[in-house]
């Protein structure tokens, strides 16, 4: 199962870090990174979301309680939602927006409901906000810090 959460954060790492490359800096979230793709290759942001949510989604059945094995379910398929409808320009995508609210809340009760010392992770964006003179990228970061504690959780139960 380690391998499967590995492929994950590999997979996950070279997109956003391929992005943020392609793009010179630091993107306003990781959905954002769609509009850096040709727009015949903007494929690859769905495929990367439901690679990284079907890698996880054995890891964390098999590793947390089996009361919050739904909220894994739902944070699956929120992620898997975010990828199957990215951003549109200027338009309101309900669905995007469902899916990366109920990704980002569940990853974070499942966390809190499995493994609650990995919250104290998120100090280090309380500390970011503080000091950051700009905070236009704060949904990235958030997003960043939500993904990192599930892989910590996937690494540590």
């Amino acid at each position: 199962m380690i391998g499967l959460v590995i492929a994950s954060i590999t997979t996950i790492a070279l997109y956003v870090g391929a992005m943020v490359y392609t793009g010179r800096k630091i993107p306003e979230s990781i959905s954002q990174t769609v509009f850096l793709l040709p727009r015949k290759g903007q494929w690859v942001f769905t495929i990367v979301m439901w690679m990284v949510g079907f890698m996880l989604m054995p890891v964390l059945m098999e590793k947390v309680s089996e009361q919050t094995q739904f909220i894994a379910f739902l944070m699956i398929g929120g992620v898997c939602f975010v990828g199957a409808a990215p951003l549109v320009p200027k338009a309101k995508n309900t669905v995007h927006y469902v899916g990366a609210v109920d990704a980002g809340i569940a990853s974070q009760l499942l966390v809190a409901l499995n493994q609650p010392l990995l919250l104290l992770l998120w100090f280090l964006y309380i500390g970011y906000t503080l000091l950051a003179k700009d905070v236009s990228r704060n949904v990235f970061w958030v997003e960043i810090l939500s993904t990192l504690n599930i892989f910590a959780l996937c690494l540590t139960l």
